[in-house]
C-alpha cells in the first residue's frame, strides 16, 4: 500500500480532535483527576489557575499541570502520539446523468458529495483528503474534457468544541461542489492523475464513484452491446458507429479505463471502484476495474456495489478503516505502564486485549475490538492517553 505512512505529532488533550481526537495539549499537561479514590491525591489550584469547575483547562503560573477538573479522568500527564494518517483521495463521477434526481431535489451527484463530506468531517485529522472530478471545465462543445483534481491532498480538520466544520471540510465541500455535466471521461482523468498520485507521500487510497461505464475515447470502436446509449436504451444499434449520434465516445472505454486504473495500483495504490445506482448495466466494466484497482471485494461483485445510496456513508466508512490505524506510537512514554488510562469521548476504556487497549511496545498503545471500530468509523471525537492513576483492566 504505498510508502511508509508519513507521520504527524500529535497531542491527545485540550483541544480535540474529530473522528479520533486527538487534542493538541496546550503546555503538554492536562488537567485530570476528579474524585476517583484510586487516584493520586488532588493538588490545590497553583496562583492563577483556573479552579476547573465549568470545564476550563488553563496552566498555572509556573507552567506546571493545571488544577484538578470536572472532567473525571484521573492522572495528570496527557501523552504526545505520533500517528499515522493515510491519503484518502476521491475520484467523482459529475457527468451528465449524476444530475438524475433520486429523493426530494437531490441528486445523484449530491448525495456522493454529502457522504464524501461526511466522511472527510468525521473523520477528521485521521486522514489527510483529495478530491478530483471528471469531466472537468466540460463547455457546449467538449463534453468529455478530461477530469482533473479540485482539492489538493490536506490534513483533515482538528475538531474544536463548539466550531462547525473546520477549514478542509469546508473547502473540500465547496470545490467538490459542482453541476454534473457531460461524458464519463475515466480514462483520461485518471491517467492524468496518475503521476500527482505518485508524489504523494505516505499511505493513499483511490476512492472512484461513478454511476455508469467510462466513455469518452473518440478512437474507440464498439459493437451495439458495448455502447452504452444502445444499452440504455436511447438509440438504435448505429448509435455508437461512425457518424452515428453517439459516435465512438459512446462506446464503453474498457480496455483504456483498466489499464489506467492497473498504473495507479501499480504505484502501490489501492483503488476502490464504488458503483452507485446507474451503473448496474456495466458491472462487468466496474468488476475488472476493481479486480485491476488491487481492493476488489472477495466475490462478484468485484466492486462496491451501492444499490441504494442510503447505504454509501457506511460504505465509504468500511473502505476509509481498512487504512486507518488504532495504534498510538506515544513520544513521552510512561515510566509505569500500570499507571495508564484511555478515555473515547472521556469514556475510560478498559485494559484488555481483545476488546479494549493494551500496550502493544512499551511505547505503542493499541485499541482493540469495539474501541478501534468506533474510532476507525469516525464515531469518536476526542481520545485522550493519560498517566497518573492505576489503570483500570477488564474484570
Amino acid at each position: 500500500m504505498g510508502a511508509s505512512a508519513e507521520r504527524r505529532g500529535w497531542q491527545f488533550g485540550a483541544s480535540a480532535l474529530l473522528g479520533l481526537s486527538a487534542a493538541l495539549a496546550l503546555g503538554g499537561v492536562l488537567a485530570s483527576c476528579g474524585e476517583d479514590p484510586l487516584g493520586p491525591p488532588r493538588q490545590g489550584a497553583g496562583a492563577g489557575s483556573s479552579s476547573g469547575e465549568g470545564g476550563g483547562i488553563a496552566l498555572d503560573d509556573a507552567g506546571g499541570p493545571p488544577p484538578p477538573d470536572a472532567d473525571g479522568l484521573c492522572g495528570n500527564q496527557l501523552h504526545q502520539v505520533i500517528t499515522n494518517a493515510p491519503n484518502l483521495y476521491f475520484v467523482l463521477d459529475a457527468s451528465g446523468s449524476m444530475s438524475t434526481r433520486v429523493s426530494g431535489n437531490a441528486t445523484r451527484y449530491d448525495r456522493v458529495h454529502d457522504a464524501a463530506v461526511g466522511l472527510v468531517r468525521n473523520l477528521g485529522p485521521l486522514i489527510n483528503v483529495g478530491a478530483a472530478v471528471f469531466p472537468k471545465d466540460v463547455t457546449s462543445t467538449d463534453g468529455c474534457h478530461s477530469g482533473g483534481e479540485v482539492f489538493t491532498v490536506t490534513p483533515g480538520d482538528a475538531y474544536v468544541e463548539g466550531q462547525g466544520d473546520g477549514t478542509t471540510t469546508r473547502a473540500f465541500r465547496a470545490t467538490t461542489n459542482v453541476d454534473p455535466l457531460g461524458g464519463t471521461p475515466t480514462a483520461a482523468t485518471l491517467e492524468e492523475l496518475t503521476s500527482k498520485l505518485a508524489g504523494l507521500p505516505g499511505t493513499t487510497i483511490v476512492l472512484l464513484a461513478t454511476d455508469g461505464g467510462p466513455n469518452c475515447n473518440p478512437i474507440a470502436m464498439c459493437a451495439p452491446e458495448e455502447c452504452i446509449p444502445f444499452v440504455e436504451g436511447q438509440c438504435d444499434e448505429a448509435c455508437c458507429a461512425p457518424g452515428g449520434p453517439a459516435g465512438p465516445t459512446g462506446c464503453v472505454d474498457r480496455a483504456d479505463t483498466v489499464a489506467a486504473v492497473a498504473a495507479i495500483a501499480a504505484l502501490g495504490i489501492d483503488v476502490y471502484v464504488i458503483g452507485i445506482p446507474g451503473s448496474e448495466l456495466f458491472g462487468d466494466v466496474l468488476d475488472e476495474m476493481a479486480l485491476a484497482g488491487g481492493a476488489p471485494q472477495f466475490v462478484s461483485p468485484y466492486y462496491y456495489k451501492v444499490d441504494d445510496l442510503d447505504t454509501l456513508d457506511g460504505v465509504l466508512s468500511t473502505i476509509a478503516s481498512v487504512v486507518i490505524s488504532c495504534e498510538f506510537d506515544l513520544a513521552d512514554p510512561p515510566p509505569e505502564q500500570d499507571k495508564t488510562n484511555v478515555y473515547l469521548d472521556k469514556e475510560l476504556v478498559p485494559y484488555s486485549v481483545t476488546n479494549g487497549w493494551y500496550w502493544k511496545a512499551p511505547a505503542i498503545v493499541e485499541l482493540r475490538g469495539e474501541a478501534c471500530q468506533r474510532v476507525k468509523g469516525g464515531e469518536v471525537r476526542q481520545v485522550q492517553i493519560v498517566s497518573g492513576c492505576p489503570t483500570e483492566a477488564t474484570n
